[in-house]
């Protein structure tokens, strides 16, 4: 495993900073983390991420986004 999947693994270890209808919401030290809550299908959760994200007031809209899954757990990374 890599170090940004360390850091990332090490971060849901940590308080969330908020939780939507599919995802737990992280801070991490490279940028926020929307962890998926259910093995649902990939493509809707892609879809709602940016509108979940503003329901905690979070604008992610200028963020980069990457899929990663690490240890069977689904995130979204986030991070400029």
């Amino acid at each position: 495993m890599d170090s940004t999947c360390d850091l990332i693994i090490d971060s849901l270890k940590k308080e969330p900073i908020g939780e939507t209808d599919h995802f737990i919401w992280f801070i991490t030290d490279i940028g926020i983390v929307a962890l998926f809550k259910r093995e649902e299908n990939f493509e809707a959760y892609g879809l709602n991420v940016e509108i979940e994200a503003n329901k905690i007031a979070l604008d992610i809209t200028k963020e980069e986004k990457e899929y990663l899954k690490i240890k069977e757990r689904r995130v979204f990374l986030f991070y400029s």
